[in-house]
């Protein structure tokens, strides 16, 4: 049954990216509004503030940014808060995944690294415009924000540059729904500032590196 419910996770994953295509202004991403099957989105909801994650807080030349994290082990599942959590990363760390985001983006992905981070916004927090590090190929990220509302703030910002008081697009964290984001030396995005208490933004980030250039996991708390 466990292996059955691994399997119909990574073919609704598999299925989402194999019927959109990217949209290409201002650079490549897509946004995915039913990228999970909604069991397991609600199941990960439920269980994803049972982590200890790590407050982290940064301004520097890149960009600034304020909101709390943690790395997973795509190898070690044992830990894991429910089964739910278990057959998301088990569909993530498989290659038709991989396979997946290789043919939608274009981006040769076979000789890359995964990681998988967990993040959290809560009331206060954001992520400054910025361009993600060229060793960062693409980055997918899949949300599970409980008791969101748009007026939470918190969306992803598409930009066009480093404004964003002016975004092409602001992307709903809602959970179940996903975002795509192909790097590029114009791929501008953000994190709009979080207000309203208990009102916090949750996501997985699976992220493609160019091989051996993952960063160690954050340990600030």
């Amino acid at each position: 049954m466990a292996e059955s419910r691994a399997a119909d996770a990574l073919e609704h994953v598999v299925g989402a990216l194999r019927g959109t295509t990217l949209r290409e202004d201002p650079w490549p991403h897509c946004y995915l509004p039913n990228a999970l099957p909604a069991s397991m989105a609600e199941a990960i909801e439920t269980s994803f503030k049972r982590f200890d994650l790590a407050s982290v807080e940064g301004v520097n030349r890149d960009k600034t940014y304020r909101m709390r994290t943690r790395r997973l082990d795509p190898g070690a599942t044992g830990g894991l808060p429910s089964p739910a959590w278990r057959h998301l990363v088990e569909a993530l760390s498989h290659d038709r995944y991989r396979a997946a985001v290789a043919g939608l983006t274009g981006v040769a992905l076979d000789d890359t690294d995964l990681s998988l981070d967990l993040w959290e916004y809560r009331d206060g927090d954001w992520l400054a415009p910025h361009v993600d590090k060229p060793e960062k190929l693409v980055t997918q990220l899949f949300y599970f924000s409980e008791s969101w509302h748009p007026e939470a703030g918190g969306h992803l910002l598409v930009l066009d540059g480093g404004d964003s008081d002016r975004p092409v697009e602001r992307l709903r964290p809602t959970t179940g729904a996903s975002a795509l984001l192909v790097r590029s030396e114009t791929s501008w995005h953000a994190v709009e500032l979080s207000r309203g208490a208990g009102a916090s933004r949750c996501s997985i980030a699976a992220t493609f590196w160019t091989r051996g250039s993952a960063p160690a996991p954050r340990q600030e708390s």
